[in-house]
């Protein structure tokens, strides 16, 4: 059985975000039941529901490791314990590594990623925290295009390159090599698969063919339009200038992947700004009526 769950749908900073007033953001502090809350984006998946890998590391892991039992350590198995088998990094980006240096405790880690992943991360000294010991971190290169194992859970897992280069902070390390900045994965198991691209910076024919045929396909949600941060906030970046398709439009996400033969199209990492958070807004409706789903905190799909 594939078992998937999403521990966080947000986009960085969450809802509501920590500095933000605007109404959603209101609305999720004042009346929660209508905007729900959200963690930031984490996803776990397993083969038995007793090994998990997560995909990236979200700056919220820690509480979304407590509040779900299934990621806790099992006295049974000693002290020191963790179902956690390994991490898939997708991406150099804050909100998708910093969750592993919460878990420096002295607890073995296996990180999947790519070359230039691996290297970004080295290149910061916060990381030599998960170095103490000998053997405390294990590294799986990912190469963009050629499936590997996750572990030995049966579940078979293809990197896609997408567009993109190394987040801002590590923009002097980049060496321009083509797809190592960001990846999506599919994950495939008993015959099921799962498309998982948080972040979609173009929509491209080869996208197109990556989803066709999935079972699920979790895409970016991040902005309904291209003006939406800067609505919010005078002077911040267009959506497709920081690397997300916008869903509305005839050029948005919803409309170009109309015709693509998927069963269940999911939204996630939504930015607090999104209007497809509240339930009574035009665009949320919209979202719904084309066939579209959008995941909240916890939910799970188990095929069997």
């Amino acid at each position: 059985m594939l078992h998937f769950k999403m521990l966080g749908t947000a986009a960085g900073g969450g809802v509501p975000q920590w500095n933000c007033a605007c109404s959603l953001c209101a609305l999720a502090r004042e009346s929660p039941e209508t905007v729900k809350p959200r963690l930031q984006l984490q996803a776990i998946v397993s083969s038995d529901g007793e090994g998990w890998y997560l995909l990236n590391a979200s700056p919220d892991l820690r509480f979304q490791i407590e509040a779900n039992p299934e990621l806790q350590p099992d006295p049974r198995n000693g002290r020191r314990s963790t179902p956690i088998r390994g991490i898939v990094l997708t991406s150099a980006d804050l909100d998708q590594i910093l969750g592993v240096l919460l878990l420096r405790e002295f607890q073995p880690l296996t990180l999947y990623a790519t070359a230039l992943v691996r290297k970004t991360l080295e290149a910061n000294s916060f990381f030599r925290m998960l170095e103490r010991v000998p053997n405390q971190l294990a590294w799986v290169e990912i190469v963009p295009g050629q499936p590997f194992e996750l572990g030995h859970s049966g579940i078979r897992c293809t990197p896609i390159p997408l567009a993109g280069s190394l987040p801002f902070y590590a923009r002097e390390l980049d060496t321009g090599e083509t797809g190592q900045a960001s990846l999506g994965l599919l994950l495939e198991h008993e015959g099921r698969r799962i498309a998982y691209t948080p972040t979609v910076p173009e929509i491209t024919p080869e996208l197109k063919e990556f989803y066709r045929g999935a079972d699920a396909a979790f895409v970016d949600g991040t902005f309904w339009s291209d003006a939406e941060l800067n609505c919010t906030h005078a002077g911040t970046p267009m959506a497709r200038a920081i690397g997300h398709v916008p869903l509305g439009g005839e050029d948005g996400t919803i409309a170009l992947l109309r015709e693509v033969d998927f069963q269940r199209r999911i939204f996630v990492h939504i930015n607090n700004t999104n209007p497809i958070l509240d339930p009574r807004r035009d665009a949320y409706r919209a979202v719904i009526e084309a066939g579209w789903e959008i995941a909240d905190d916890g939910w799970q799909l188990d095929r069997s």
